[in-house]
């Protein structure tokens, strides 16, 4: 797994827009829970890949967890920006957990996250992890987080 997440570091997976070992993972447990509750897997999108993938990277380069980045954007203009053309649209990130199981199972005991995960009117999905291994604790925190998670939904 160690060797993994440095060849992720080394070939800057933060800039491509495919989504890796612990995103397809992540992807087939939420796709599980989403036939539980009745809703159709979830297909991946490219451009809701980039969106998801630049926050995650934002997040863990920049230090900071939240649906705001520091330049001020939002998960709407994040979105956008990649080009995806939508009708419903919802984030959820995450911070800390190392295994797509782990990312997972805290997004299903959130009834905000597992509303979008279990929402089926969303049919597109981009889903990032990246991993910083030189984080810094965040303010009030008093490990640092390593792992960032950004999950967004879609509906063209």
């Amino acid at each position: 797994m160690r060797a993994f997440l440095i060849a992720l570091l080394l070939l800057g997976y933060a800039s491509t827009a495919h989504a890796g070992e612990m995103e397809n993972a992540a992807l087939s447990l939420i796709n599980s829970a989403r036939a539980k509750a009745g809703c159709a897997a979830l297909a991946v999108s490219p451009k809701l890949q980039s969106a998801a993938a630049g926050h995650a990277k934002a997040m863990a380069r920049q230090n900071f967890f939240s649906h705001t980045g520091k330049n001020g954007s939002t998960a709407k203009s994040r979105i956008n920006a990649s080009g995806y053309g939508w009708s419903a649209i919802a984030e959820n990130i995450a911070a800390g957990q190392s295994s797509a199981k782990e990312v997972v199972s805290t997004w299903l005991a959130s009834a905000g996250h597992k509303k979008n995960m279990l929402n089926c009117t969303y049919t597109q999905t981009g889903l990032a992890v990246i991993y910083q291994a030189d984080d810094a604790p965040l303010k009030g925190y008093q490990y640092p987080f390593k792992y960032y998670w950004v999950q967004v939904f879609g509906r063209p």
